[in-house]
């Protein structure tokens, strides 16, 4: 079930960070082969306070590139997993993907998320519920 709803929320954190003007179609849950009952469509999504675009503006002005990795011109992008707990809260923030040899980017895109702030939780039939969250983090080198 987390591996689906990981996969779920993936694609759309890849299309909030690329500003694209549309999202993927939606996954029918209810359809698909490894649903035993037990998965359920929330009614919304996790959001961040004042949605994507503010998520990216918050990434912008918050996240730092760490000078020696930016001197050896280190890219890439650490996705970061964590539960957006029914509260909001942010709990079980880590990197699960790294950057190769980015070690201190990937400290940084986790340090960035765990400063954000409380988000709007999912929610199943009106009721706020837990739901895990993977965001990639992207470091380019610009000239």
């Amino acid at each position: 079930m987390k591996l689906i709803l990981f996969s779920v929320f993936l694609l759309i954190a890849y299309s909030a960070l690329a500003q694209q003007d549309s999202l993927p179609p939606p996954i029918d849950i209810e359809q698909l082969p490894s649903n035993d009952g037990r998965l359920a469509r929330v009614d919304a999504t996790p959001k961040f306070p004042g949605g994507e675009q503010a998520m990216v503006d918050y990434l912008k002005k918050n996240l730092r590139y760490p000078d020696a990795m930016r001197q050896a011109r280190v890219e890439g992008a650490a996705h970061v997993a964590f539960t957006i707990a029914a509260s909001g809260e942010l709990e079980n923030i880590r990197v699960l993907s790294g950057i190769p040899e980015g070690e201190l980017l990937d400290q940084e895109a986790l340090r960035v998320v765990q400063e954000m702030p409380r988000w709007e939780p999912a929610q199943v039939n009106g009721v706020p519920v837990p739901m895990e969250y993977v965001l990639p983090v992207t470091f380019k080198v610009t000239n």
